[in-house]
């Protein structure tokens, strides 16, 4: 299984600890998505800050994902937030076989 298939896995099964691990330590993960839904884009850098964003993320219920499509370092797939339906692009760069930066985009 690819880094991208096991992101999605991860998000879907609300597993924080094991989705950080597929980032690089000092790894950053941005999310301009969330312009769609009234708040800032996030950026969150480092490993541990992933795992602790993801963890509440989780806990306040974002995990429905759906229409996954995978193509390289690219994947674009529909989640739910705050009751909408955003379509997204998130596109890896990876480095040593762990992810170095992933940024989402509303498409």
């Amino acid at each position: 299984m690819g880094l991208l298939e096991t992101y999605i896995e991860c998000f879907r099964t609300g597993d924080a600890v094991r989705l950080a691990s597929l980032f690089v330590d000092d790894g950053v993960f941005y999310d301009d998505a969330a312009v769609k839904i009234g708040n800032d884009p996030v950026v969150v850098k480092g490993r541990d800050r992933i795992e602790a964003f993801f963890a509440q993320l989780f806990r306040q219920g974002g995990r429905k994902v759906t229409s996954v499509g995978i193509n390289g370092n690219a994947m674009r797939y529909d989640v739910e937030v705050a009751n909408m339906v955003i379509s997204a692009l998130g596109v890896m760069k990876e480095e040593g076989n762990l992810i170095k930066e992933y940024r989402v985009i509303a498409v």
